[in-house]
C-alpha cells in the first residue's frame, strides 16, 4: 500500500515537472509571438488613424512607396518619391537587409503645426522628420529651408528621409525589439553614407562624460545634451561595425527579431557582454 502511494506521488511529481518544463519551453514562444502580433496590430491601428488624418491629401505612388501630400508641395512630391526609391535600394545594400514592408507610407506635411498635430504634440516640439509605427512623416523643406529656389537639392542634401527610412528598416528587422541608441546610431551611420550629412559634434569636455547606455533607451529624448546623445550613439555603432563587421550586427538584429533580450542577443552576436563593450567604449578616449 505504501509503495503504491509513493508510486502515485512520484508519477504526479514527474507529471508536474513535465508540464512545468513544457510551459517553460512554450511560454517564450508565446511571448515572442505576442510581441510580433502587438507590433503588427499597433502599426495597423496607427496606419488607419493616419489614413483618416490625411484623407484630404493628394496621393502619389511609386514601386515601393505611397506618398500623401498637400497641393502646396505637388512639385516636390515626385522628387521625394524618386529619392525614397533610391534610398531604399542604397540602405538595403549598406545594411544587407531586404525590406519586406510594402508599400511604405510617407506623409509630407506643409508646416510644422500640421506635423505636430498628427501626433498630438504641443507647439514646443520641433522636428523635420519622424518615423513612427511603420510610417515616415516629413516636414516640407518649404517650412525649414531658407533657400526656396533650391528646395529639391536642399531636401536631398539635408532632409531626414534617409535617416527616418533607416529607422523603419531597424524596426521591421527586429519587430520593435531594440534599444533607442542602436536605431539612432545606425540611422546616422547610414545617413552619412548616403548624403554625407552628420550632426554637429559635442564639445570636447562633453565627450569625457558619456551617458550610460541605459539612459539612451526609453529616456533618450529626456537627456539634457541631445548632441552628445546622438553623437555617442553614432560612435558606438561605428565602433561595432569597424571592429566586428556588418555580419555581427545582422546577427544581433536577427536575435532581437526572435524576441531575445538585448543583453543576451549582444552576447550571442559578439561573444562578450554589453557592459564589457560599454566599459571599453568609454575607456577608448573618443575624439
Amino acid at each position: 500500500m505504501f509503495t503504491s502511494i509513493v508510486s502515485v506521488k512520484l508519477k504526479i511529481v514527474v507529471f508536474v515537472l513535465i508540464v512545468a518544463l513544457f510551459i517553460n519551453w512554450l511560454l517564450p514562444h508565446f511571448l515572442v509571438m505576442g510581441q510580433k502580433i502587438t507590433h503588427k496590430v499597433f502599426q495597423q491601428v496607427m496606419g488607419f488613424i493616419l489614413k483618416q488624418q490625411t484623407k484630404t491629401y493628394e496621393t502619389l505612388y511609386s514601386n515601393n512607396f505611397i506618398l500623401k501630400y498637400t497641393q502646396e508641395d505637388q512639385d516636390l512630391a515626385p522628387l521625394i518619391l524618386q529619392l525614397a526609391e533610391d534610398y531604399l535600394f542604397r540602405i538595403e545594400k549598406i545594411l544587407g537587409i531586404k525590406q519586406q514592408k510594402r508599400p511604405i507610407p510617407l506623409v509630407l506635411y506643409s508646416d510644422e503645426e500640421a506635423l505636430n498635430k498628427s501626433f498630438g504634440w504641443s507647439g514646443d516640439k520641433s522636428t523635420v522628420g519622424v518615423y513612427w509605427a511603420g510610417t515616415i512623416r516629413l516636414l516640407s523643406p518649404r517650412a525649414w529651408s531658407e533657400n526656396t529656389a533650391t528646395l529639391g537639392e536642399t531636401f536631398e542634401r539635408e532632409g531626414p528621409l534617409a535617416h527616418e527610412l533607416t529607422h523603419l528598416f531597424i524596426d521591421e528587422a527586429t519587430k520593435g525589439n531594440y534599444p533607442r541608441w542602436l536605431t539612432e546610431g545606425v540611422a546616422q551611420y547610414v545617413e552619412a553614407e548616403i548624403t554625407g550629412f552628420t550632426l554637429s559634434e559635442p564639445l570636447e569636455e562633453s565627450k569625457v562624460n558619456l551617458y550610460p547606455f541605459s539612459r539612451l533607451d526609453n529616456n533618450f529624448d529626456q537627456q539634457p545634451d541631445q548632441i552628445l546623445a546622438y553623437w555617442q550613439s553614432l560612435q558606438a555603432v561605428r565602433n561595432l561595425l569597424e571592429k566586428y563587421g556588418k555580419e555581427s550586427l545582422l546577427v544581433l538584429l536577427r536575435e532581437l527579431r526572435q524576441g531575445e533580450s538585448f543583453p543576451k542577443a549582444f552576447v550571442h552576436s559578439y561573444g562578450f557582454t554589453f557592459p564589457e563593450f560599454e566599459q571599453e567604449f568609454k575607456e577608448s578616449g573618443l575624439k
